[in-house]
């Protein structure tokens, strides 16, 4: 939502803040535009000014919060490497109801796609490139589908630490593996 209006970003906002809203009561194909519009106090020629449909209005949202944390993270001097999972997983828990409203309504592709393209998987990378970043922002969304499938019962720093000893495992395993002859 770079280079936005006041007014455009308060169109865009007030859209999404009211279709999770209602997504939390009643499924998307149940939410007409008109009354989304008249709930959330938007005529029907702003939303379409900014959207083609009500699916557009979660791809957006998620993309705008995606670059959100990652604007608050990089904007931390003191933030180091390890400091990332941590921070994304601060971020869900501070947006739970949007996180768990796109995953209740079966569109945790959402968040993928927003991660994707926060990290930067283009057409125009390398074959390798591309499937490491893939790897990454996939099984970095598959953890926190997990996490919210089961209620966000960990807090972040718990979850981070799950996830440290997970990697930990891993490469311990695969140096077991490679070490035998």
């Amino acid at each position: 939502m770079e280079n936005k209006t006041n007014k455009e970003y308060y169109v865009e906002q007030q859209l999404a803040k009211t279709l999770i809203e209602l997504l939390n009561v009643t499924s998307l194909d149940e939410i007409s535009i008109r009354s989304l519009c008249e709930k959330a106090g938007v005529g029907r020629a702003s939303f379409y000014r900014h959207f083609h449909n009500k699916e557009e209005i979660l791809e957006s949202h998620a993309q705008f919060l995606i670059q959100q944390w990652a604007k608050e993270l990089e904007a931390n001097p003191t933030a180091k490497p390890w400091d990332v999972f941590t921070s994304l997983f601060a971020h869900m828990k501070k947006h739970q109801d949007f996180y768990e409203v796109l995953h209740k309504t079966g569109r945790d592709t959402v968040l993928r796609q927003s991660l994707r393209k926060k990290i930067g998987v283009t057409k125009e990378l390398s074959n390798l490139d591309a499937y490491q970043k893939v790897f990454f922002a996939d099984g970095v969304s598959g953890w926190i589908e997990e996490w919210i499938e089961r209620g966000m019962q960990e807090t972040p720093e718990e979850l981070n630490e799950l996830l440290c000893q997970y990697f930990n495992d891993v490469l311990s395993i695969l140096g077991r593996i490679f070490t035998h002859d």
